[in-house]
Parts: structure tokens; sequence; C-alpha cells
């Protein structure tokens, strides 16, 4: 059976303008909540690169029966430089390299430009800052998992423009935080630490 022409109509100018209206609003004020969880999606990838860097220089040092460090470097981590790292606490990128009766061995580095979206030679989205403030942004392990470290090393990854949550802000900073004996643990600074809550730094 055929519908008749009058009752097959569609949605009028009105209504479609009403629609596009409400959906713009709703878009308008899910916005800053959206890019607030993009922010800290990024600022969770960085932090989770240094901690996996770190878990790597770890293992092959284990692996290897040899030192092997972990360096944070503004220097571009490839094996053609391995040996002239810049090292520093605020370094945006990463190395690992190890050291063998040849020499120096590259192992694996992370550029902060790669996964971040932006382009290489940009500012890094992130800040990268450690305590204590005579930390070099070097850490060595042994062959036992160990390190030379003379106390706990923290490194700090925050927003350069923004504050973080354990400040009052919006953004979710986090911590990596790296003991004498080799434990490494990535945490966050806005959770209160009581109770058993292993987010808690």
């Amino acid at each position: 059976m055929l519908i008749p022409p009058e009752r097959l109509r569609g949605f009028t100018l009105v209504e479609l303008m009403i629609g596009l209206a409400v959906f713009a609003l709703l878009l308008a004020l899910g916005m800053p909540s959206i890019s607030e969880m993009l922010q800290n999606l990024k600022l969770r990838g960085t932090a989770e690169s240094i901690l996996s860097g770190l878990q790597i220089a770890r293992a092959e040092a284990l692996k290897r029966n040899q030192t092997v460090a972990f360096i944070l470097t503004s220097t571009d981590p490839t094996a053609a430089s391995v040996g002239t790292y810049a090292s520093t606490a605020a370094g945006p990128n990463w190395a690992v390299q190890a050291t063998t009766d040849a020499g120096l061995e590259f192992v694996q580095g992370r550029s902060a430009a790669e996964g971040s979206g932006q382009s290489a030679g940009a500012t890094p989205q992130f800040a990268i800052g450690a305590t204590p403030a005579d930390f070099s942004g070097t850490v060595s392990f042994d062959g036992l998992g160990g390190t030379a470290l003379p106390s706990i090393v923290t490194i700090n990854v925050s927003r350069p423009a923004g504050t973080c949550m354990s400040d009052g802000g919006n953004v979710r900073c986090l911590n990596i935080v790296v003991t004498p004996n080799g434990s490494i643990k990535m945490c966050d600074p806005s959770v209160p630490a009581v109770g058993n809550d292993t987010r808690a730094c």
C-alpha cells in the first residue's frame, strides 16, 4: 500500500535549526571537560613513557648483569648520539644506554614529541622536573637492579601553563618515584596518602 504524499514529511527548516542550536549548546558545555580529559590523557602518556624507560633500563641491567643508565635529556635520543646525551632533570626526552666491555651501547630512546601530536623541536606540552634539586637526570641501574642514588628521586610531570590538582587546579599531574634499591612507581600527588590507595605518593 502506498503512503499518500502529504504524509511523507521530513524536518522543517525551523526544526532543523532548533536541533542544531541544542547540539551546539551541549557541545559548548562539554568542551571544557573534554579538553581537560585530553590534557590529562596526554600528560599520563608522557609520565608512562618515562616510567617505561626506567623499567627498560632496570630490566636490561638485570638481564646483562651490567650497568645500564636511564637519562633524561634535551638531546635527540638516537644511537648515533650515544654517550653524548646532555643529562638534565628537566629533559623532555629519554635514552637508555648500557655500559659494555666495548663501550657504551644504545638500548632505546624516546623523544617527547613522539606520539604527542606535536612537531619535533616544538615547545613540550608538559614540564619535567625532579627532586632533590641536585638530581642530574641520570639513574644508573647495576646488575642487581639497584641504583647509585643517595636518596629517593621524584620525577614530576606537569603542565607548564597550568596548576596541578594537588595545588587546587584541574590538571592531574603525576610523579615517578625511584628509590635507591631500584623500586620504580608512578603515583598521583593529588591523592591523599591515607589508607591503602596505591595511587598515592
